[in-house]
């Protein structure tokens, strides 16, 4: 039974990785579902490294470092390819992801190892230069992720509540910011059935961001189609999306009077908490 011991030693370690870098690429940790997926994670990397150190005897290894390094393993391994597997989305935070993640392995696999450890001096320096390495070529893929992202991408096709607007055209000009707290400022705006607006969306943060209206429960149930892994991330008639350091604008007018809804679905910015609301009143009651 010893190879089939390992080789399911070897799914659940690897399948723990990959819950762990699902949690990473969707939410950091930011909502409940992510903190469970990790959770997950984690217990699964703990029994696959139970299983494989069953198929080795596992008289010298202590459950106390199998267990605490185990942790720091399965993190450290999740972070790394959950990293990588998003730096075109967003690089910014990658930049600091897999490396921190290659250092947090590199440690708990010298120190959680029951096999004779390497040498201290050639251990330091293989971090030294490979993270050296890594570090840079992380930095070097910031800037050609970030020089090849689309610039001004507005999705102005003319949708049914959506319609370009100069000016001078009088519509009411709404000014909205966004930034990478992950929240809208305004969050919450009020507007008038039938009003035209002219949506200013400015980015100050320093990675994309975009600005996404409709009905709540359609967001939340885009939100949830783009978690069960569908690729429609584009909203042509309702949403602007905006590189870091500009602006663009949106044209808008609500047919429907009620509780509208802003967000953001740039990969974890809608479960990090990036909504707002407007409330849009009859044009009746005015």
């Amino acid at each position: 039974m010893c190879f089939q011991i390992r080789h399911l030693a070897t799914l659940s370690k690897y399948a723990g990785i990959g819950f762990i870098a699902g949690a990473v690429n969707h939410g950091m940790f930011s909502e409940q579902r992510s903190v469970i997926t990790a959770a997950l994670g984690v217990i699964f990397f703990l029994i696959g490294a139970y299983l494989e150190n069953r198929s080795t005897g596992g008289e010298t290894v202590s459950w106390g470092d199998v267990l605490g390094f185990g942790i720091l393993s399965s993190i450290g391994l999740g972070f790394f390819t959950g990293g990588l597997q998003h730096f075109p989305d967003t690089p910014q935070r990658s930049v600091w992801v897999v490396p921190f993640g290659f250092f947090l392995s590199l440690v708990s696999l010298y120190f959680g190892n029951s096999s004779p450890r390497a040498s201290a001096r050639g251990v330091i320096l293989y971090a030294l230069g490979g993270g050296a390495l890594l570090v840079a070529a992380c930095v070097a893929a910031v800037g050609f992720f970030s020089a090849s992202a689309p610039h001004g991408d507005r999705h102005e096709d003319g949708g049914a509540h959506h319609h370009v607007l100069d000016e001078d055209a009088g519509a009411r000009t709404v000014v909205i910011e966004m930034d990478d707290s992950l929240r809208f400022v305004p969050a919450h705006w009020e507007a008038t059935e039938g009003e035209a607006l002219r949506l200013v969306v400015i980015n100050s943060g320093k990675v994309r961001h975009e600005l996404v209206i409709g009905q709540e429960n359609e967001l939340t149930e885009h939100a949830k189609r783009m978690r069960e892994g569908s690729q429609d991330h584009h909203h042509n008639d309702s949403a602007v999306s905006v590189e870091p350091g500009q602006a663009a604008v949106l044209g808008w007018t609500f047919t429907t009077p009620g509780i509208w809804g802003m967000a953001c679905f740039e990969p974890g910015h809608f479960e990090a908490g990036m909504v707002g609301h407007i409330t849009v009143a009859s044009k009746h009651s005015h």
